[in-house]
This record gives C-alpha cells, sequence and structure tokens, in this order.
C-alpha cells in the first residue's frame, strides 16, 4: 500500500520544526520545494514518496507564510500595555497562582487582538471563573524563548495583569466555557467520591487536567515510564470508545448506527479535553478508521496518522511544538511501524518459530510479546523527547508497563463511568461503585510505580541536549536501514559508529563542562535551591505547597538527602506550611532567619561562598563558577553577573551568557561550570 499521507505528515511536521528553530523564511523554502517538485516532474518515474514528500514540504511552507501573515505578524503589532475586554474560558490553579485562559472580544479589539487567546498568571486568589467577562489592563508579550510553545497551544500573546481586573459581564454562552464547566464538573464528581489524591490522579487520567498532581507523583510516573497515562491519548479514547460500543450494543443497535454514534461520542470527548493536541491526534485517526469502515473500506494505521498530523498542522502549524503531540505522534508511529516485526523477531528468538504461527498456536504467549513489543516501540521513538522535556529516561518503563496493564482499562472506565454517572442524582450508587472500582486500580498504578521509582536504576538521567540529537539521529539512521533492508553487517557497523560518536561526545562534554551545579528557580515563586554532588542549600523559603514540592522533587533527583544550609528571609517564615512539608523530607542542618542575623557569609561546598551584609538584609550574594549571582527579596536594583530578582526571574549582565532550561521541575534550571 502506499502511504503518501505517512511520508507527506512526516516531512510536514520535520519541515514546521526546522522552520521554526533556524528562522527560515517560509517563502523562499516554498520556492525551493516547488522547483524541486517541479524537476520531479520533469524527470517521472520516481517512487510516489518523493512526489509525496515535495509536495508536502511545499505545501507546509506555503500554510506557514499563510499563518504568519493572517495570525502571527498583526498580533506582534499589538504587543505591549492595553487595555483588554476578554473571556476567561478555563482556569488551572498552582498553589500561590493560577493560570487563566482569556478569549478577546471579536469587537472593540483592534486587527490582531480582535479574537486572540491570552495566557494570564494570575494570583489564586482572584474571584474570576471560566465565563466571566473582564477587562483588565495587560501587559501583552510573546517570549522569544517560549513562543513556539505559547503558539502551539493556540495562545497569541502572554498577559501580565499590570492594572486592577474588573469583572464586568456575566457568564456569556460559548462552547468552551461549557466544556470547561462539564470538564470541572466531571472532576467535582469523581473527588465527591474519591476525596484524597486517588481521587485527583483519577480526574486527571480522565481529564487530562495535571495541575491538581503534585510533583512527586509526576516524578514517580516519570521514573517508572508510566507518565504518558497523564495525558489524554488514544488510549484514553479506545476505552471511551469501548463502552459506548458496548452500551449501543446492548441496546440492539445496527453497526452502522453505533459506528455514527461512535464518531460523536469521540468529538464529544475531544471537545471536554479542551482539544488537546494528542487527544485530537487520536480523535482523528478513530474517525478516519470509523468512517473507512462505514464505507467498506480498509483503513492504514500509517496514513490515517499522517492525514491527522497534516490536518492539524493546516489549522496550526506551531502545533508540531507540542510535546503531547510529539509523543503522541511517534510513540503511534513506532508501535504501527515497528511492534509487528517486532513481535516476529520476539517469537523467533524466544520461542522458536515464527510470529504467525506462535499466534495461531500460542495466542497468549502471542499476545504478552505484542504488548512487550508495542511499549519497547513506544519507547524506543519517544526516547529524545522524552530526554529533552523531563531530563531523564526510563529503564524500567517496558516492564512496569505490563504490570500496570491490567490495571489502566479499569481505572480509565471506572473514572469515566463515574464522571458521568455523577450528574444523575439517581445513579448516586452506581457513581459510587464505578468509583471504587478506578480509585482501586489507580492505587494499584500509582504504588507499583512508586515501588519501582525508588530504584536508583530505575531511570537514567540525560539532560545533555546533543546527547538527546545523538539518540535521534541514531533512531533515524535505524530507521531508514530498516527501510532499506540493508545486511546485518552494515548495521552492526552503523552500530560500531553511534557508539564511537557517544563515546566521543561524553568526552567531549566532561572537557567542556566538568563539574556543574544547578541552581533551580521556581515558577512564580520566592526560593532558590542549590544542588551540588549530592549537596544541597536553599534560599529563601516556598511560598506554597505546590513551590515545596517541586524543590523536593529537585533535591530527590539530584540525591540531596539533606539541606547543608537554609536561610530564609524571616525567621519565621521557617514555621510556614510549605517550608515544614519540605524539611519534614529533606532536613537542613543549618536554618535560620536574615532578621536575627547581622550579615553573614559561609562556604557551600567547598566550592562556593553565600554571604548577605548588614542588619536584617534583604539580598544575598552566592559566588560560584566566577559568577556572582545574588538572590533578591525586594524590588530593588542590585549589581550582579545574574541576578534573581523578588518574582525569581532570572536577568543576566550584558555579555554574560549561561546554560538554562525550563523543562521540569515547575522551574528555570540554571547550570553553571565549577573550575
Amino acid at each position: 500500500m502506499n502511504r503518501a499521507f505517512h511520508i507527506g505528515g512526516l516531512v510536514w511536521f520535520a519541515a514546521v520544526l526546522a522552520v521554526g528553530t533556524f528562522g527560515w523564511d517560509p517563502l523562499i523554502c516554498a520556492g525551493i520545494g516547488a522547483a524541486v517538485f517541479a524537476a520531479l516532474l520533469l524527470k517521472g518515474r520516481l517512487p510516489l514518496w518523493t512526489y509525496s514528500a515535495a509536495a508536502a514540504f511545499c505545501a507546509c511552507m506555503l500554510s506557514l507564510a499563510v499563518y504568519h501573515a493572517l495570525a502571527v505578524e498583526p498580533a506582534a503589532r499589538r504587543e505591549g500595555t492595553r487595555r483588554v475586554r476578554a473571556v476567561v474560558t478555563d482556569r488551572a490553579d498552582y498553589g500561590s497562582y493560577a493560570r487563566l485562559s482569556l478569549t478577546a472580544d471579536r469587537e472593540g479589539m483592534p486587527a490582531g487582538l480582535s479574537g486572540a487567546r491570552i495566557q494570564v498568571s494570575a494570583p489564586a486568589a482572584l474571584a474570576v471563573a471560566p465565563g466571566d467577562v473582564v477587562e483588565w489592563e495587560l501587559k501583552l508579550e510573546v517570549p522569544e524563548a517560549e513562543r513556539e510553545r505559547l503558539w502551539a497551544d493556540g495562545f497569541r500573546f502572554r498577559g501580565t495583569v499590570s492594572g486592577a481586573p474588573a469583572v464586568v459581564g456575566e457568564r456569556p454562552g460559548g462552547l468552551r466555557v461549557a466544556l470547561a464547566e462539564y470538564r470541572a464538573g466531571i472532576r467535582q464528581n469523581i473527588l465527591h467520591e474519591l476525596p484524597n489524591e486517588y481521587g485527583e490522579l483519577l480526574a486527571t487520567l480522565v481529564t487530562g487536567r495535571t495541575e491538581g498532581l503534585s510533583p512527586e507523583l509526576r516524578y514517580d510516573y516519570s521514573r517508572a515510564g508510566i507518565s504518558h497515562l497523564l495525558a489524554v491519548s488514544g488510549l484514553h479514547l479506545s476505552v471511551f470508545v469501548a463502552l459506548i460500543d458496548a452500551l449501543l450494543a446492548a441496546c440492539f443497535l445496527s453497526r452502522r448506527q453505533r459506528g455514527i454514534a461512535e464518531i460523536a461520542a469521540v468529538l464529544f470527548l475531544m471537545g471536554l479535553t479542551g482539544f488537546s493536541h494528542s487527544v485530537v491526534r487520536a480523535g482523528v485517526m478513530l474517525i478516519v478508521c470509523r468512517a473507512a469502515l462505514l464505507c467498506g473500506r480498509d483503513s492504514d494505521t500509517l496514513n490515517s496518522l499522517g492525514f491527522a498530523v497534516v490536518l492539524m498542522l493546516l489549522c496550526n502549524p506551531y502545533a508540531a511544538f507540542s510535546t503531547g503531540l510529539q509523543l503522541s505522534y511517534l510513540a503511534t508511529m513506532g508501535i504501527a511501524a515497528a511492534s509487528g516485526p517486532m513481535a516476529g523477531w520476539f517469537s523467533k528468538r524466544l520461542c522458536g518459530v515464527g510470529g504467525f504461527t506462535l499466534e495461531e498456536t500460542r495466542p497468549k504467549a502471542y499476545a504478552l510479546l505484542s504488548m512487550l513489543s508495542a511499549t519497547l516501540c513506544a519507547q524506543l521513538f519517544t526516547a529524545p523527547v522524552l530526554c529533552w522535556r523531563f531530563g531523564q529516561i526510563s529503564l524500567v518503563s517496558p516492564l512496569v508497563n505490563l504490570i500496570v496493564a491490567p490495571a489502566v482499562p479499569f481505572a480509565l472506565a471506572g473514572g469515566l463511568l463515574c464522571g458521568f454517572a455523577g450528574f444523575l442524582p439517581v445513579l448516586a450508587v452506581p457513581a459510587r461503585f464505578f468509583g471504587l472500582v478506578g480509585g482501586v486500580s489507580v492505587r494499584a498504578i500509582t504504588e507499583t510505580a512508586q515501588w519501582w521509582s525508588r530504584f536508583r536504576f530505575a531511570a537514567l538521567p540525560l539532560r545533555s541536549d546533543w546527547l538527546v540529537l545523538w539518540m535521534g539521529a541514531c533512531l533515524l539512521g535505524g530507521a531508514v536501514l530498516a527501510a532499506l533492508r540493508v545486511k546485518p553487517a552494515v548495521r552492526r557497523q552503523a552500530a560500531a559508529l553511534s557508539a564511537l560518536a557517544l563515546t566521543a561526545g561524553a568526552f567531549s562534554q566532561s572537557l567542556a563542562w566538568g563539574n556543574t551545579m544547578e541552581i533551580a528557580l521556581p515558577e512564580n515563586g520566592s526560593a532558590v535551591a542549590v544542588a551540588y554532588h549530592g549537596q544541597g542549600a536553599l534560599i529563601g523559603v516556598p511560598d506554597s505547597l505546590y513551590e515545596a514540592r517541586n524543590l523536593r522533587a529537585f533535591f530527590r533527583d539530584h540525591g540531596v538527602e539533606r539541606i547543608d544550609l537554609l536561610a530564609a528571609r524571616r525567621e519565621a517564615d521557617l514555621l510556614s506550611n510549605p517550608a515544614l512539608l519540605l524539611l519534614g523530607e529533606v532536613p537542613a542542618d543549618a536554618a535560620f532567619g536574615l532578621d536575627g542575623t547581622y550579615g553573614f557569609s559561609a562556604e557551600l561546598f567547598g566550592c562556593a561562598g553565600l554571604a548577605a551584609a548588614g542588619w536584617d538584609a534583604e539580598t544575598l550574594r552566592l559566588e560560584a563558577g566566577n559568577l556572582r549571582i545574588v538572590k533578591e527579596f525586594t524590588q530593588s536594583p542590585q549589581e550582579a553577573d545574574l541576578l534573581v530578582n523578588a518574582k525569581n526571574e532570572l536577568v543576566a549582565a550584558p555579555g554574560v551568557a549561561v546554560k538554562t532550561n525550563d523543562r521540569y521541575f515547575g522551574s528555570v534550571v540554571v547550570t553553571l561550570r565549577i573550575p
């Protein structure tokens, strides 16, 4: 079967990532693509995939150019402080702050701002909810380092409240608002039956909203390799469609009627989860497969995947920068393209027969091998993205996924049925039963993840950018060699060259960086955590339990069991609930408040110095890696190489460049080279 959509989707995805990363001009690239496509047409008699790849590249560049002209460029002219009237379409609470999604009014707003979606961080105490019409003075900006991710989620701006917010309207109707309220209702129904951490986790599995989960639980799931369960994707849709199909079959509906109803149910669940990229990808594929069955046609998984990706990127090209879509796309492609051959390879090596023979003679053994192959293929294809986004790769993921696989359908089905049944008082008893089933299943999954994540070998930290690129290059090269069916000797030589490149890169990395110290600056927080070879220090105390849990996960990941020194702004801050939560897990050998000292100086880890001057000091100075880093607790200008202001924002002096990332621990992590 010719897989034109599969090849086109691959090229489209890669082209968007390349243009967004390197800043190429889409129109110039479109001209080059058109010239290549014309040359291929003139040459003739070439494989279909070459025409598909060239056409996809050209169409991708044209769609990018149109998207920039109609959406990006008009919005760029509206950056700055402006009075915005908008409706709140979503709200997510993260401890001391809330993240709001606003949609600007289409009437009365200038071009580029009319109808634009804006992401705003505001205090958690702010009394606004989805559906409220607000009129705020907002500072609108598109940060250079985050613009692709911001655009990927459909936002045009990131807004900061610079004036007094005001709620000026009632709750209007609207699809996004109605779905947000219904999603919140499902979450409340589940928490009503399970008012504990397992209920919160069950609600996350159903709705895909992760803001209520503790960083420790996310960390355990990541180390165990089952964090994919926390994002609604094809697995969740499959369980949902299976429940709908069973219900409709009990009503004696025909297959065609059930197929039409299932397509409608998929569209509903896509909206219920906020049209996240991973669930839209899975939903489009399911709709294509169901539509093919209704029309009496066969469907191809890889072609359906390519069609879904092309459709999504045509609507929003920058969706390619969504981590959820990247993981969903690569995992599905890996399972569809490689799990079958891998299961056959396992069958020959372990059972001595081919895959088809084993499936006929020992179906249970083949099913187990197929599940193992699917898990390995999904993890292999998603490994570079997992390392890039989460800084580690799980080594126990295949085994843990096999262990929790029987409990996952019960957890998802129980959560879905509990959430929907909770809206009808007459179904209160069944809702409680379904909640119990889901809660027991979620608890089994969580305890399994926590048990395995305690082992040191559970996950391998991989935070070097060059290593992630090397992994991606090896996977791409291996896929090309497998597609070309090259000889085993050539594959072994390629593997040896890859190992040689890894060794050379690791040696170069050790020479370039050597000893490193990492400093975590929690987003919208106030504390600063420092880790160095299993030792740790903390400047300030966390403002919220969410920040405390993020810092605890940071220390745990760096092997810090005791904090060498904790310098708080006030002695009383040490008795706050967030500080007690953190110190209960990571005790401090020395803890004091700056209001009880007349300046101090201390040596940290034998390679850094920490000092504060004067009575009731408002700033601390950390000298490490030939840099002077100043943490201030008030908004007062200070002279430093790196300044961490009262909002935990990092400001570098002119000419000072440091390595930073914001991909894990809910923080900006600064890596310093220690001579």
